[in-house]
């Protein structure tokens, strides 16, 4: 009989941790569609918490972004807070980034970090915003 109530206390106590740990993270929330109003924008997926090697990535990406003059509208993500844009993007990694047209089509993405220090290939990602703006 104790066994079977220890059983029911853990699993009780393990479905209260995973239900306050999904309220934290907003995964109960009703998320709000994404407003481009027919702009290109730049979704760029990161995430906030991680290892410190990860850590290290994630918080070089975001320096990027932030000294970053983007031509573009951008949309930062945090993939723990909105993993419905996670997977309606097929995002499988931090740092992201993808570039949607007028028509919210992907343009270009990058799934791949470039290294630690510069994750981000900025480069390659302005020239296609440059074409994406001359050819709309």
């Amino acid at each position: 009989m104790s066994r079977k109530f220890i059983l029911i206390f853990f699993m009780i106590a393990l479905g209260l941790t995973f239900g306050l740990k999904a309220a934290q993270l907003g995964w109960f929330n009703p998320h709000p569609p994404l407003e481009l109003n027919h702009q290109p924008a730049l979704l760029f997926f990161n995430k906030s918490r991680g290892c410190e090697c990860e850590m290290l990535v994630y918080n070089n990406a975001n320096a990027q972004m932030d000294s970053w003059n983007a031509p573009v509208r951008v949309i930062r993500i945090d993939m723990e807070r909105r993993p419905d844009l996670v997977q309606q993007y097929k995002i499988i990694r931090a740092p992201s980034l993808i570039l949607l047209d007028t028509a919210e089509k992907i343009i270009w993405r990058q799934d791949e970090s470039m290294g630690d220090e510069a994750p981000l290939n900025l480069n390659h990602l302005e020239r296609e915003i440059e074409i994406l703006i001359e050819n709309p």
